[in-house]
């Protein structure tokens, strides 16, 4: 398993109003990259996201471990976050609230290793199968989350650079 270490700080010009946030950014989702096996319960697979395969709308927030339970670490309707699509992939900016001091030090810990991953809607996918497995490719669907995990389905989706 590969550890990541993110670099972040306090922001000095936070989106909207929001005073005192602390920021993150990086990749949400890596266009074109395979992801680790994913077992679906029925079997295993692999995943690539085209470029510019996915939307996302205000409803979008940012989570611990996919947790819908808790209150968001950030939403883009509110502007504590962003995406937006670049060569590589959808990259992100969002801004924790001051109160989340836990998130923060489990991220400058190493707790929460900078791994993220996205929860979303398929709305269209082309499968492949072989001996050695199958290979979901997503031509289109809407991230409905971004979560900060343990460990992430893609090894280049993470916070920093």
């Amino acid at each position: 398993m590969q550890m990541r270490r993110m670099t972040i700080g306090r922001v000095t010009s936070p989106p909207s109003d929001v005073d005192g946030g602390f920021e993150i950014a990086g990749t949400a989702v890596p266009f074109n990259k395979l992801s680790h096996p994913i077992e679906d319960g029925v079997r295993s697979f692999r995943e690539r996201i085209q470029p510019e395969a996915l939307t996302w709308d205000d409803r979008t927030v940012l989570l611990t471990q996919h947790d819908h339970r808790g209150v968001p670490l950030a939403r883009i309707g509110s502007g504590t976050m962003s995406f937006e699509n670049t060569a590589e992939g959808v990259r992100f900016r969002a801004t924790l609230p001051e109160s989340r001091a836990d998130v923060r030090e489990a991220l400058e810990r190493g707790d929460l290793p900078g791994d993220v991953s996205i929860g979303f809607l398929v709305e269209d996918d082309r499968w492949t199968h072989a001996k050695k497995g199958s290979m979901r490719t997503v031509v289109a669907g809407h991230i409905v989350e971004l979560s900060l995990v343990t460990a992430g389905a893609y090894p280049d989706a993470h916070l920093g650079k």
